[in-house]
């Protein structure tokens, strides 16, 4: 009892030093220009606060370019009267701080307290985070919901009960409503906690059912509404089908951004609503791709090296520059990653040396989601958000042992 008090308390200062580090990171920034996918979110929660519903913010016109529930966080900020995008930006590092919170925790559930707190402290000052809490962009959000869902899995798979896969379901269908991309997750965790339990089928079964059907159920209300509101249908969000195009063109496959995204490659823009508009930009894609075949292997493999940052990182600093993240900060975060991938590969090692694979197993599904991610759409340092977390983790698991080896 006693070192779990020790533990908290520790992991209660430096969740202050996290917030306080997101906090004087934003003021910093507080002039840095807000644009892109920052400035619709921004946009679009204004409309929904004042009972608009979720509209296209210069058309008018209801959207689902991006999944509600970011959007839906800032609409709620607004109606409290923070309604300024540095009130904003502000209130994420709020949320960015919960995400240090609970990686400590999945730390201390991999590999004991003082993995925990390491973990924290690492994610406390790690640029790679603090800047996406500060670019009022659905990171933030996206990677509390991503450390969760590790915590229940992680759960789940030490004591699996219908509730604990109804939980691990309900806060997977969470993240999806946030980025699209999550959904992947539902079958990486899902499938790899619950088909190898040696547990009778029926049994197996019923926990993948309770699992799919929290995760279903979530994202019911946002399905329908969609399906009521568009000519075609949509899921998640209509940008799911849009980025097809803008990472299969000429460009992105011969030119400087060979692996990125390129928005001029969108052409004329069809008729129609949002659904048909971006149905018809994922035909264009797929019509590209399907004539540049032979070339695909070495955008594939560019893509990939763009999302790990080893291919061409200064040009993605000037790319995520863009995306809310000044230049120099960005540098610091990349280079700081370089010297945390080595030990996170480490980590990896020792904990499947100790017995614990399912762990292991359960830390690496967000790693393999955002390689599928980047070799299907395109890559990104943004994109690698939801890996961070792991890596932090593994690379605590490597310095717990450095650190017990020392005191040896």
């Amino acid at each position: 009892m006693l070192l779990r008090r020790t533990f908290d308390a520790r992991l209660g200062l430096i969740a202050l030093l996290a917030l306080v580090v997101r906090t004087a990171a934003t003021l910093h920034h507080r002039n840095y220009p807000v644009i892109g996918d920052a400035l619709t979110f921004h946009l679009d929660a204004g409309w929904l606060a004042t009972g608009h519903g979720f509209r296209e913010p210069f058309v008018d016109a209801p959207t689902a370019e991006h999944p509600p529930l970011f959007i839906a966080l800032l609409a709620a900020y607004h109606l409290l009267g923070a309604d300024g995008m540095l009130a904003q930006k502000l209130l994420m590092g709020v949320v960015g701080t919960i995400t240090v919170v609970l990686v400590g925790l999945l730390g201390r559930e991999v590999a004991g307290p003082r993995a925990g707190l390491l973990a924290a402290v690492m994610a406390a000052g790690y640029p790679l985070l603090w800047l996406a809490d500060g670019s009022l962009m659905s990171e933030t959000l996206y990677g509390a919901l991503i450390v969760a869902s590790l915590l229940c899995a992680l759960r789940l798979a030490r004591a699996p009960t219908a509730g604990r896969a109804a939980l691990l379901g309900a806060v997977l269908g969470l993240a999806t409503l946030t980025r699209g991309e999550a959904m992947l997750l539902v079958a990486l965790l899902g499938l790899g906690l619950v088909v190898p339990l040696r547990r009778p089928w029926r049994s197996r079964a019923a926990l993948l059912g309770g699992l799919a059907g929290a995760f279903l159920l979530v994202l019911a209300p946002w399905t329908i509404r969609n399906a009521v509101t568009f000519a075609e249908p949509v899921v998640v969000a209509n940008n799911a089908n849009g980025v097809w195009v803008g990472a299969n063109c000429h460009p992105t496959y011969y030119g400087e951004i060979v692996g990125l995204w390129s928005f001029p490659c969108y052409g004329r823009t069809p008729p129609g609503d949002e659904s048909q508009r971006d149905r018809e930009y994922r035909r264009r894609g797929l019509a590209y791709l399907r004539a540049h075949q032979a070339r695909l292997p070495a955008v594939v493999a560019a893509r990939m090296g763009r999302v790990l940052d080893v291919y061409r990182p200064a040009q993605m600093l000037v790319y995520e520059a863009g995306e809310g993240r000044p230049v120099r900060w960005e540098r610091l975060g990349v280079r700081l990653y370089w010297l945390l991938a080595p030990f996170a590969a480490a980590g990896g090692v020792l904990l499947a040396r100790r017995g614990e694979r399912g762990a292991l197993t359960i830390l690496l599904a967000p790693v393999v989601m955002v390689l599928l991610t980047a070799a299907l759409t395109y890559g990104s340092t943004r994109f690698r958000f939801a890996a961070e977390p792991t890596l932090l983790v593994l690379g605590a698991v490597s310095l717990d042992a450095l650190l017990r080896r020392l005191a040896r």
